[in-house]
């Protein structure tokens, strides 16, 4: 019996449902596919849903499954509401996907016509409509690109999210949106600058943001890096900037690599007038900029940097959840080096003396391998592995069994046995429990998966640990930090009062 899969996949160009949500266009989308599916008799083995953004395959799971599918051969068509739900990308991603289904004589089906890749006019056509969605594509993303452009220019808001200090308002009679100041946030704008004007820092800055539990935009604390961005920001002084945030691509090991490269520099990027009120004077922000210019920049990191915390970004504040970070005392206190949480101003978790927080920590892990080495030698999982094995076996006699059945509908319709109406009837209950029996077999399958993965994991567990603990005393600290990276997931520390320390280790342990 043939089988058929259903891709269904929400474009951000869809003018047509441009204002439904996701799950509400692929219902639409879905309910199309079904009739033909029921008007022709087709047994759909396999549904996929593309819920994700992005153009590549590279940035589309669900069809990089189906493509796989495919190109074995399991299939003899896919249905799909119109070409470019399989490819509005670049011309490699194109020219792949036409050559899977040309490779494995897979039909297209669409509703307005059938692609049949072994037919030359087909396969013509088919590689025609591609290159014509891409031109689509790129149409309307330079459409798109101006009308940004546009609005920019004529002082409205693009962006999606206000900055801090401001919030978005719809601009009355007109489209597009524009900014006004948030009646909380804006005195802090405008104390931030005063402040940065008045030679301080963008770390006293912070001191006094988190010391008066000034609320940030997502309740945590205010670092460095968010007063450096609002500073560079000339929204601020009642302008719009454009093509600061940049887009980079690069080719990696045959794969399309993307990164964001940002510009704070003012005057590198255009700006315009916008429509809503500035928070400060232009002067002061130019003022700013000049002082930012003149202070000395962050040194760079050198060649021969080696780590001086074996623990980086494994150990956190059991009280606060903030990273825990090695610190050196002055010279009065013999340069000592110290571990403390760094919230620090806003948590009362105790720093202590590095080198005792990391005997403790060793000591920990210690004890944990000890029982956990035990524990290993005693218990696997072997037995559970073996029942769940004979337990998707009988789901495969299962499925073959109400194969067997569809199969003999179709031939009992084909002899008149079956009206079409008994047929389109016994045909919906058996395809029913063939998708139960198949989902209940993708379980087992992940579930057994999951077990050797366990088992093997567990057993590496025992000789990466004790690797570090005879070696750690000849390793570097970045060989220390990698192999606790294999084995840990993180490392909890507390410290009250009453000076006990308290560490708690949260073994990589496989998730059954």
């Amino acid at each position: 019996m043939e089988q058929y899969v259903k891709y269904l996949r929400k474009s951000r160009f869809d003018r047509d449902y441009a204002e439904l949500s996701v799950e509400e266009t692929l219902k639409r989308h879905e309910a199309i596919l079904d009739k033909i599916v029921q008007d022709r008799g087709y047994y759909v083995a396999k549904t996929y849903y593309e819920v994700v953004s992005g153009e590549s395959i590279a940035a589309r799971p669900e069809i990089q499954k189906m493509l796989e599918e495919v190109s074995a051969g399991i299939y003899a068509g896919v249905l799909v509401v119109d070409l470019e739900r399989l490819a509005r990308g670049n011309g490699a991603d194109q020219a792949y996907i036409s050559q899977v289904f040309q490779f494995s004589s897979t039909k297209i089906i669409t509703p307005s016509k059938i692609y049949d890749p072994t037919n030359e006019f087909d396969e013509e056509y088919f590689e025609f409509g591609l290159f014509m969605s891409r031109r689509e594509y790129k149409t309307i993303n330079r459409r798109l690109v101006r009308g940004r452009d546009s609005s920019a220019s004529e002082g409205k808001w693009i962006s999606s999210i206000a900055p801090y200090g401001y919030t978005k308002v719809k601009i009355p009679h007109e489209k597009g949106f524009t900014l006004e100041p948030h009646p909380d946030e804006a005195p802090y704008v405008q104390k931030i600058f005063e402040m940065y004007l008045a030679q301080q820092g963008t770390k006293l800055i912070c001191n006094y943001l988190n010391d008066n539990d000034v609320p940030t935009r997502h309740g945590d604390i205010w670092n460095p890096a968010t007063i450096q961005n609002m500073i560079t920001n000339p929204v601020y002084m009642g302008k719009i900037r454009r093509g600061w945030s940049k887009q980079l691509k690069s080719i990696e090991n045959g794969t399309v690599k993307r990164r964001i490269k940002r510009s704070n520099e003012y005057g590198s990027y255009p700006v315009f007038d916008g429509l809503h009120p500035a928070l400060i004077s232009e002067e002061d922000f130019l003022k700013a900029q000049e002082i930012r210019a003149e202070r000395k920049p962050a040194s760079k990191v050198r060649d021969d940097f080696e780590l001086s915390n074996p623990f980086a970004g494994l150990l956190f504040c059991a009280t606060c959840g903030k990273t825990v970070g090695r610190t050196t005392m002055s010279a009065k206190q013999n340069k000592a080096a110290r571990l403390r949480c760094t919230n620090h101003r806003n948590c009362h978790n105790g720093s202590s003396y590095f080198d005792v927080v990391e005997k403790q920590i060793i000591d920990a892990l210690r004890e944990w391998h000890k029982g956990y080495k035990v524990k290993i030698e005693t218990v696997g999982y072997a037995d559970d592995i073996k029942t769940a094995k004979k337990q998707l076996s009988h789901l495969d006699q299962d499925y073959k069994k109400v194969s067997t059945q569809l199969d003999n509908a179709f031939d009992l319709v084909e002899q008149g046995v079956y009206t079409l109406e008994m047929f389109q009837s016994r045909r919906l209950k058996l395809t029913s429990q063939l998708d139960e029996i198949d989902e209940r077999r993708k379980e087992r399958q992940e579930y057994i998966d999951r077990l050797e993965a366990s088992q093997n994991q567990k057993a590496n567990l025992i000789p990466q640990t004790e690797e570090l603990l005879a070696s750690y005393d000849h390793m570097t600290n970045t060989e220390r930090n990698e192999l606790l990276k294999v084995i840990l997931e993180k490392i909890d520390y507390y410290k009250g009062a009453d000076g006990e320390i308290v560490i708690d280790l949260y073994p990589r342990l496989p998730k059954i």
